[in-house]
């Protein structure tokens, strides 16, 4: 019963595609019908015999091919179309099962010599398909001639493991990344980590596992002059490294959306306190820092305090994460990189699906953390001035993407304040760098007068505001969070992997971002209002003078 079930679904699916097929051959109705029939019957009764066939449209379309030269080899005499005689040079010995079957293998061949690493496949083409001798191959790679018995020996042994392996069918799957420290470069070092499929797959195939070249492509299915230069680069940055002479490992920490929700689970029940000291601190300093008049104090209060909150948070973070490094006698600096750059990677493995089957964390525990999840803190400070936002935090139910924090955003906005401060004309350029940071949000403009939408402190009024952080500090304490974070660090020691590095495990014990942990906890129980979908383009950022 289950073969006729199979034989059916397969008539059913294949049965116009052989019509046509055949009658693109035959050109004729009653010929195509025939020959239609015939392939049928040869497709069921090989697929009777096998139940291995890893690619059905390629099986089916030789299948046909071959049953094709039988159809034409015993009918051609009949027709008048062609050589009679030219019927012979199609003759087989075979039947259409092992001619099929070695046309596979021979597609498997080449398959497995793509695998095959830079040395191997220029041996094996030089050898198998340029008819060179072990001596003349020597020359040409400039090696010895006992060194090129050895690959061939090992190329031998490679194709025939290759060929007898069966298929993993592999689904390429991807990264989220961030970093987390000194970076000139930006997300070119991390070539390509998280924006390119094919790199992420590398990471994670050999994740856990140290792999050959031809491993890694076996596995992915790409061949290997594909991914060697990935490989080098990622290599190069220590991304991966060589371990036992030829395989690769991976050199980071890549999280799941599991890992993610325990984090999400542990501040929903535990950042109450955290979150209502810090609120009450700046609460009764609120009108102290409104009077400091900087552009864009007179806005919305839990505005304001949506971005001037995470300075805070921050500040004690740090101060906490160094008590802890301190007590305990560690100096945990982020990995140099080799293009001068000096970060830790924040890699998380997307599953879209994760939440439509995971039955560990309740309903509320995924909603904190679809609402407080974030990318982590931007900042830019050069000699004059200094930019801050929480990425992420305007993705808020409003699907907005921060702004990077560059130089560029920092004159910008500085210019635009300038404008107001001073109440200048603007230039038909300022009035085009005006126009775009309206169609962000972060500019009103009310007749010919502009209004930035986000605070803006020049040197004396940061200076003052530092001194009311400087108090919000002292009165809650500027280790707050150290029993937080070791609390934090014992669960998820117990989730992070016993292959990477003890520097490794210290980093991600204390990365917990308390920021958006406290500022969603407060506006879910009242004591900030969530921002408006207007507000959330432009939310979590203040600016400010150095000089």
């Amino acid at each position: 019963m289950i073969t006729i079930n199979i034989n059916n679904n397969i008539v059913e699916s294949y049965i116009k595609k052989i019509m046509g097929f055949a009658y693109s051959k035959t050109r004729d109705t009653h010929q195509a019908e025939d020959l239609a029939q015939e392939i049928l019957c040869e497709l069921l009764d090989s697929l009777s015999k096998r139940d291995d066939v890893e690619n059905m449209d390629a099986f089916v379309y030789t299948i046909s091919c071959y049953t094709w030269s039988n159809f034409l080899r015993r009918n051609k005499r009949h027709w008048g179309n062609l050589d009679v005689e030219l019927a012979n040079k199609l003759k087989s010995s075979q039947n259409v099962e092992d001619e099929v079957t070695a046309v596979q293998v021979i597609s498997r061949l080449k398959s497995e010599i793509a695998y095959l690493n830079s040395i191997h496949r220029q041996i094996t083409v030089l050898f198998y398909y340029e008819n060179k001798t072990g001596a003349q191959i020597a020359q040409l790679l400039d090696i010895p001639h006992s060194t090129v018995r050895w690959h061939l020996a090992e190329i031998k042994k490679k194709l025939k493991v290759g060929i007898e392996m069966e298929n993993t069918n592999y689904e390429p799957r991807r990264l989220r990344c961030g970093l987390d420290g000194h970076n000139p470069h930006g997300f070119d070092s991390l070539r390509g980590i998280g924006r390119n499929r094919l790199v992420d797959n590398i990471c994670l195939t050999c994740y856990g596992k140290a792999l050959t070249i031809e491993e890694i492509a076996r596995t992915l299915s790409v061949a290997a002059y594909y991914i060697e230069g990935h490989i080098q680069e990622l290599v190069y940055m220590d991304l991966l490294k060589v371990v036992e002479k030829n395989k690769y490992t991976t050199t980071f920490f890549i999280s799941t959306m599991r890992h993610k929700m325990i984090t999400a689970k542990y501040h929903y029940h535990n950042i109450k306190p955290y979150a209502k000291k810090i609120f009450t601190a700046f609460d009764k300093r609120y009108d102290a820092i409104k009077n400091i008049g900087f552009i864009g104090s007179d806005l919305d209060k839990d505005f304001v305090l949506w971005a001037l909150m995470p300075i805070v948070i921050d500040r004690l973070n740090k101060n906490s994460n160094a008590h802890i490094l301190a007590k305990r006698k560690i100096k945990n600096e982020a990995p140099k990189r080799k293009d001068g750059s000096q970060f830790w990677i924040n890699a998380t493995l997307y599953d879209e699906h994760y939440f439509t089957t995971q039955t560990e964390f309740t309903p509320k525990e995924v909603r904190f953390r679809e609402l407080s999840v974030g990318h982590g803190l931007q900042t830019n400070i050069n000699q004059w001035r200094g930019i801050m936002m929480l990425d992420g935090c305007a993705t808020i139910e409003a699907g907005v993407d921060c702004r990077s924090v560059g130089d560029q955003t920092i004159d910008e906005i500085y210019r635009i304040a300038e404008i107001i401060r001073n109440n200048l004309q603007p230039t038909s350029m300022d009035k085009e760098t005006i126009a775009e940071y309206v169609s962000m949000g972060y500019v009103q403009v009310d007749g010919n007068t502009p209004k930035l939408l986000v605070p803006f402190l020049y040197k004396e009024e940061y200076n003052s505001l530092m001194k009311l952080m400087d108090e919000i500090v002292e009165e809650v304490g500027e280790n707050l969070f150290v029993d937080y974070i070791e609390a934090y660090a014992e669960i998820i020691e117990k989730e992070l992997p016993a292959f990477i590095t003890k520097e490794e495990r210290i980093y991600h014990k204390g990365v917990l971002v308390p920021w958006y942990a406290v500022l969603y906890w407060l506006s879910s129980n009242g004591y900030l209002r969530y921002p408006t979908e207007e507000e959330a383009k432009r939310l979590c950022i203040i600016v400010w003078c150095t000089q």
